[in-house]
């Protein structure tokens, strides 16, 4: 089993990249290699500079290998003041959300929570209306059976401006580089208290406005069916009781998925994607891809439904931009 010592003795071969690392980092060359050869344990604040410098892609893996030795890389940061009880959602949402579950049809029933839902989330956390977006992505399905999810899809989103209300147009894949990602790999909240926190131990794909982030994963008896991510236009706007009524919703937003969209640890394994601004000419082609799906479908003689279609189209666009992330990898590698 690799260690993340290997993985950084890999790495240091290429001498240029070795030497962007020890400047930005603030350390000579020859500590890089101490540290991968075991000589001597880089202090903590050193593993946390290590990872902000490494390279985008091989950040998943190195944080991977690193919480073996310094788990307290995954520990959320400690609180700077008496958080606000804010321990659930109230008693009516509960109520309402069991009576949907129970009364709504099944093809009026997921929107409809997601609504209830979202909207007491911006109620609760943000009721001042200072910014605020609720987002939920879902693991996309594998490919084909016995393969891995490889990315999720913001599928809903709710925001107060300098949002617009309906994120819901405004979708985007996520992979191993996002805080949704790093949610769903560890199967845990995580944060990022500030957009320009110089040492952030997760990554994100931050976006207009975005200074700070929280992302939780949505669990349904172990198992992942996605994620719920809210952000701020402030930062540091989320204190632990926060995070904790942050969980309490990303509980009730196991709801709205049926089971067979939940997936076992074991079997996610997210792939990099690239970003938002890259993959907006892909996602702007939907409903081409669509109609391609209806069309290809009817000249073979098969009747396809449009969420059929549309499911295809999504899986469709996913390979395309993991066709353009490995691509972008590629080019990015010494000597290429």
């Amino acid at each position: 089993m690799q260690t993340w010592q290997e993985l950084l003795s890999q790495l240091i071969e290429d001498i240029q990249l070795e030497r962007r690392l020890a400047q930005e980092m603030g350390v000579q060359p020859i500590t890089l290699r101490r540290w991968a050869r075991g000589v001597v344990q880089p202090r903590e604040d050193n593993v946390r500079r290590l990872l902000k410098a490494v390279p985008r892609e091989i950040y998943p893996e190195l944080l991977r290998l690193l919480a073996r030795d310094f788990p307290r890389l995954l520990e959320q940061p400690a609180e700077t003041s008496a958080p606000a009880a804010l321990p659930a959602p109230p008693i009516e949402v509960y109520v309402r959300a069991l009576s949907m579950y129970a009364t709504t049809p099944p093809s009026l029933y997921p929107e409809a929570l997601f609504d209830l839902l979202l909207q007491h989330m911006l109620r609760q956390l943000d009721p001042e209306r200072r910014g605020l977006a609720v987002t939920v992505a879902r693991c996309m399905p594998p490919p084909a059976p016995g393969q891995k999810v490889r990315s999720l899809r913001e599928i809903v989103g709710r925001g107060n401006p300098p949002w617009p209300r309906d994120l819901s147009q405004q979708t985007i894949f996520l992979g191993a580089e996002s805080l949704a990602g790093a949610a769903v790999t560890h199967c845990r909240l995580v944060t990022i208290p500030s957009r320009d926190e110089e040492y952030s131990l997760f990554p994100a794909h931050w976006v207009e406005h975005e200074q700070s982030a929280v992302a939780c994963p949505i669990l349904w008896q172990t198992r992942v069916g996605g994620c719920l991510i809210v952000s701020s236009t402030q930062p540091q706007a989320f204190n632990q009781a926060q995070q904790s009524l942050i969980e309490r919703y990303a509980q009730l937003m196991s709801l709205t998925f049926t089971p067979d969209a939940f997936y076992s640890h074991s079997d996610i394994e997210l792939r990099l994607m690239p970003l938002y601004t890259e993959q907006l000419p892909y996602l702007r082609n939907f409903r081409r891809h669509v109609s391609r799906k209806v069309e290809e479908a009817s000249a073979a003689g098969r009747s396809l439904s449009l969420y059929e279609a549309q499911e295809a189209a999504w899986r469709e666009i996913e390979e395309q931009l993991l066709e353009l992330s490995l691509r972008q990898g590629e080019e990015s590698m010494p000597g290429s």
